[in-house]
């Protein structure tokens, strides 16, 4: 089996951060690239459940974009430097769709994922 690109989704977390861990291991293995993604969607609602509406800071989704933006450059570069051909990816979107459109833009040929443990009605 070929492995040339792995996708590794993070919301830099600690699950997230053993995920990219594993991501770099297979990387050595297969001499693959990894590619770190960032999705972020920001459920806002029109109105309050109070009424009238909510009011954002100026350059509310810019700043959320701006951070995510360094953070997956900090992840890329953090890979780069143990020797890894890895880029970041920053996504406006729901994770589910964002990991799947990249995975097949890309394409990818693993995807490496962290998880919270979640089983259950917790999950």
């Amino acid at each position: 089996m070929k492995v040339n690109t792995i996708l590794v989704p993070t919301d830099f977390s600690d699950d997230a951060e053993k995920a990219i861990s594993t991501a770099k291991d297979l990387a050595r293995v297969f001499d693959a690239k990894v590619v770190v993604l960032h999705a972020y969607h920001v459920d806002i609602p029109v109105v309050s459940p109070m009424g009238g509406g909510y009011s954002l800071p100026q350059g509310f989704y810019e700043n959320i974009r701006e951070h995510a933006i360094s953070e997956v450059e900090r992840v890329a570069k953090e890979l780069r430097d143990e020797g890894i051909d890895a880029t970041g990816i920053v996504h406006a979107a729901h994770a589910a769709i964002a990991i799947t459109d990249e995975a097949e833009k890309l394409p990818a040929d693993l995807i490496v994922m962290g998880t919270r443990g979640l089983t259950g009605l917790k999950h």
